[in-house]
């Protein structure tokens, strides 16, 4: 015999029906984002998608870890929605070959280099980046020194090939020239190992070198010409892909250059020391002119007003 519901069950059923739809959470969208390890290792990356996700409860933002490098690697083969690197020469390419659209800087620090506080190689006495590496190559040919090299096409570590080529040298197969082909964490923690000299971005060695055991000593900094470090957040372009999240990545970037967001950058900090600072828009005051960086600050603002 059929069972027939009563009408007072009935109704009390349609409206549990009801309610479970109207709070049934919306579909999450994942948003893919491929970046540097600074970025990740810091934990700036963490803090800024707790703050976006609070206001954006339906995006949730995930990353791959890699040097830039190979991080635009795997934008060209469309698997992430948004890139993150710190690589001018890199990143323009990618922009140019139509992988990228809206490109804009949303944080710099600078890089460092780092080594033994006894400075075998009197690192610190030269006068810009260029001539402390003539100095370690100096001292590694005399096996006085040793360099510890990310070897990985990341961002920090075509920073260094970039001053070697500067100085018309290069340590590639050199004795005393190591490649980890490794993150910075890990390469820094080789050169502390073995009492080595390393490129390194400021904010993963601030991270570092509050680890028990850990000398190695800022030896040189503040040469603008050669150590300013950039982050930019580049869309991958939906026109090369049909599977991209765009609209989850542009509500990011907006994220990243908004007050908010740029706030957020400016102020994280490790143990009182400020890791990173906020970039959008003031690139001119770093004494860059790049007209491609005015148009995208001009778009975005444009959004932000919007």
């Amino acid at each position: 015999m059929e069972k027939k519901i009563p009408a007072a069950s009935a109704l009390v059923l349609a409206a549990a029906l009801l309610l479970n739809a109207l709070v049934k959470p919306a579909e999450v969208t994942r948003l893919r984002i491929a970046t540097t390890t600074s970025l990740d290792d810091t934990g700036i990356l963490d803090a800024l998608k707790a703050r976006f996700e609070v206001e954006n409860p339906n995006i949730d933002v995930t990353w791959v870890a890699v040097g830039t490098g190979q991080a635009i690697e795997v934008a060209k083969r469309g698997d992430v929605d948004l890139v993150i690197v710190h690589d001018r020469a890199a990143e323009d390419l990618f922009i140019d070959q139509g992988y990228g659209v809206h490109g804009v800087t949303v944080a710099w620090n600078d890089f460092v280099i780092v080594g033994p506080p006894d400075d075998p190689a009197g690192v610190a006495k030269a006068k810009d980046a260029v001539e402390a590496f003539e100095s370690i190559f100096q001292k590694g040919s005399l096996g006085m020194a040793l360099f510890a090299s990310r070897g990985d096409r990341s961002g920090t570590n075509l920073r260094e090939l970039e001053i070697w080529g500067k100085a018309n040298l290069s340590a590639t197969g050199e004795g005393w020239y190591v490649e980890t082909g490794q993150g910075m964490v890990s390469t820094l923690r080789l050169a502390n190992e073995k009492g080595a000299y390393a490129l390194a971005d400021r904010a993963t060695y601030l991270t570092v070198c509050e680890e028990s055991g850990f000398e190695l000593e800022i030896l040189f900094e503040g040469d603008a010409s050669n150590l300013l470090n950039l982050y930019r957040a580049i869309i991958v372009d939906p026109g090369k892909f049909g599977r991209l999240n765009y609209e989850e990545a542009e509500k990011f970037v907006l994220f990243l250059v908004s007050k908010e967001g740029q706030e957020l950058i400016g102020d994280y900090s490790k143990k009182g020391r400020k890791l990173f600072n906020p970039a959008f828009g003031v690139l001119k005051q770093l004494g860059i002119d790049d007209p491609y960086e005015e148009e995208e600050v001009g778009y975005w603002r444009s959004k932000l007003e919007g």
